[in-house]
């Protein structure tokens, strides 16, 4: 199976660059094109480039306004962005690398520097995101991490305010796992826990949905634009799932083999009077949930609302 071609975004207004650049570029990268900022803009945001060709001349909106606003959106501000224009003053050069640039290439174009440059910006971007997924990932289960499940968690509270829909978080922990690493052993703890994780991948499928491992048996799901009744039903399946599984645990309190508790918590953005609304009062009340099932036997899934106050709609 060939490894997928990287994608360079091409937005310039002269049809002349465009081809010189194209021609040079296409044996070897998947080549789009944008003649004017807002294409340019719309199509960086469509097919997530690895890296752009901005030229700063263009009508209405130039190449450092459009630089500017790739660099302020959350959704294409890691893209790498190279000025390739005829402005070669060290001012404007200047001005690209302070509004964000990593490179600057003037006109005319020498087409063995820009593919050397090119596949240099591209190489430092792949390495940067592979990085960056690492450090987000735990290593055991192959889960997002705690750390990226409070980045993820403040974007998509932002996400469904934009959106005005709901928020739901599923805590999910192991019963008895202590017990269970004292009886079989860390070995098939680990074991354990990456059938959970198996779980709950199989389970949380959209592209929206976010699982994590929070630590030792503890784990999440980040549902955006999920309500109360969506939410409980898929911790119903994830309960029935371990049911099915029927994975010996014969120092079990309550059930001999490995069950799991979880909590729900939904946060209803749709109309809610505040502006800031932090994550952690929806993890808060995910725990209580969490701590109300384990309390009442384990193997089993429990609900706690958060509510805000609401707007009132005048008619």
């Amino acid at each position: 199976m060939s490894t997928p071609r990287s994608r360079i975004l091409i937005v310039d207004d002269d049809v002349a660059t465009i081809r010189l650049i194209a021609e040079a570029l296409a044996p070897d990268y998947e080549v789009i094109i944008a003649t004017n900022a807002e294409e340019g803009l719309e199509q960086a945001k469509c097919t997530e480039p690895q890296l752009i060709l901005l030229d700063v001349l263009m009508p209405q909106i130039n190449g450092f306004a459009l630089c500017r606003k790739l660099k302020s959106d959350e959704q294409t501000r890691k893209i790498p962005v190279v000025f390739v224009t005829g402005l070669a003053e060290v001012s404007d050069q200047a001005r690209g690398f302070e509004i964000g640039a990593v490179d600057y290439i003037t006109k005319p174009i020498e087409v063995p520097l820009l593919r050397a440059r090119v596949k240099a910006h591209i190489r430092l971007y792949l390495q940067n995101l592979q990085l960056e997924s690492l450090a987000a990932t735990d290593s055991l289960t192959g889960l997002s991490n705690r750390r990226k499940f409070d980045e993820s968690l403040t974007h998509e509270i932002e996400r469904c305010q934009r959106s005005q829909s709901e928020l739901a978080l599923i805590m999910i922990d192991i019963d008895d796992f202590k017990a269970y690493n004292d009886t079989y052993g860390h070995g098939k703890g680990d074991d354990c826990l990456v059938t959970v994780a198996n779980v709950l991948k199989n389970s949380a499928r959209r592209g929206t949905d976010l699982c994590c491992r929070l630590g030792g048996e503890e784990f999440a799901i980040i549902l955006g634009e999920t309500d109360r009744v969506g939410a409980m039903s898929l911790g119903e399946s994830i309960i029935s799932k371990f049911r099915d599984l029927q994975i010996e645990h014969v120092s079990a309190s309550s059930h001999p083999y490995l069950t799991v508790s979880i909590g729900v918590s939904v946060m209803d953005l749709r109309s809610a009077l505040r502006n800031r609304v932090e994550g952690r009062e929806l993890v808060d009340k995910a725990d209580e949930a969490l701590y109300r099932a384990k309390s009442m036997g384990r193997n089993r899934v429990e609900f706690t609302p958060l509510n805000f106050p609401m707007v009132k709609k005048i008619s």
